[in-house]
């Protein structure tokens, strides 16, 4: 009888043993499970399977971590900040947690916090890229261009083939007026990732300040064939067309641009001048007048705006 209660008892422990794997890998199986519902855009699904794997397990970081991210993504920066803190407060040098919170800070305009929580991030690992091109990037946001030049040149020695930190050390070379270093780095990230459209919008954008305007036009046609609703892209391609005298083609974006986003002081500028040009003063003067309730201070658009009065 004692023999078979042990034998129960052992029975039993294994049983309870198995009973905990077989919970931690389902959690385990689930994250990955809200991982891939992120990755196929399906946002309510993930949050749904996150928020089941904390039911299981509470203090699941990456479970808390993927809310987060779902959260930022859509948009509700408070949860997300939220879901970040707790998952920090579970592993407070978590590298990944770290970068997603100052990207969240980043998007929040929090720029300081953003700068403490890389900063962590690379204590934590000194070699991460992103933890460095994503400090880079804020640099570059407070104009701090050297900076940022010398973030983005440091992630891209660790890891020289990253079309990102190419393309954004491309746009902080733009911002400083170097221009022929841009081409060179968004050529480069173009060539590793030909479909990147955030680098070949921005080329264009190097190309037109160059005046090199047909070659513009090449970047932002093939920019609005991966993206045709790309609001930026038809005011840029606008723009371009505008200064190439195509007024017919200049306005026909415009206007579409400005239906995607009616608040664009820069598409009603570029429209104004159009009518300016054509000598249709009132619809200029209304463009003018528009875009100057949006930027009451922009030079540009106050000087042109004289030239309709004169």
């Amino acid at each position: 009888m004692e023999l078979l209660i042990a034998f129960i008892a052992i029975v039993g422990g294994i049983i309870a043993i198995i009973a905990i794997e077989v919970v931690f890998d389902f959690t385990w199986t689930l994250v990955q499970l809200g991982w891939t519902h992120k990755e196929e855009g399906q946002h309510y699904k993930a949050l749904a399977t996150f928020n089941r794997v904390l039911q299981l397990k509470p203090k699941n970081k990456w479970a808390l971590a993927g809310k987060g991210q779902l959260h930022r993504l859509m948009g509700r920066y408070k949860k997300a900040l939220i879901d970040f803190n707790q998952a920090l407060e579970i592993d407070p040098h978590c590298p990944w947690c770290l970068i997603n919170r100052g990207e969240l800070y980043r998007l929040m305009g929090r720029y300081n916090e953003a700068l403490t929580d890389f900063q962590r991030a690379i204590e934590s690992n000194p070699s991460h890229k992103w933890a460095i091109a994503s400090r880079a990037q804020i640099y570059r946001l407070l104009e701090r261009y050297d900076e940022a030049l010398g973030e983005f040149t440091h992630a891209l020695e660790i890891e020289p083939d990253c079309s990102w930190c190419l393309a954004n050390r491309g746009e902080t070379y733009r911002l400083m007026e170097l221009y022929h270093q841009a081409i060179v780095d968004f050529d480069r990230a173009i060539e590793i990732d030909p479909n990147y459209k955030w680098a070949i919008a921005n080329r264009g954008k190097t190309h037109r300040l160059l005046e090199q305007y047909n070659e513009a036009l090449v970047d932002f046609n093939r920019a609005l064939e991966l993206q045709p609703n790309c609001s930026w892209c038809l005011a840029n391609r606008g723009e371009i067309y505008r200064l190439m005298q195509h007024y017919d083609q200049a306005l026909a974006d415009l206007n579409q641009a400005l239906k995607l986003d009616p608040h664009c002081a820069r598409c009603l500028g570029n429209r104004g001048e159009i009518y300016r040009q054509m000598k249709q003063y009132n619809y200029a003067l209304a463009d003018f007048n528009q875009a100057l309730k949006l930027q009451p201070n922009n030079d540009w658009l106050l000087h042109h705006q004289a030239l309709v009065h004169r």
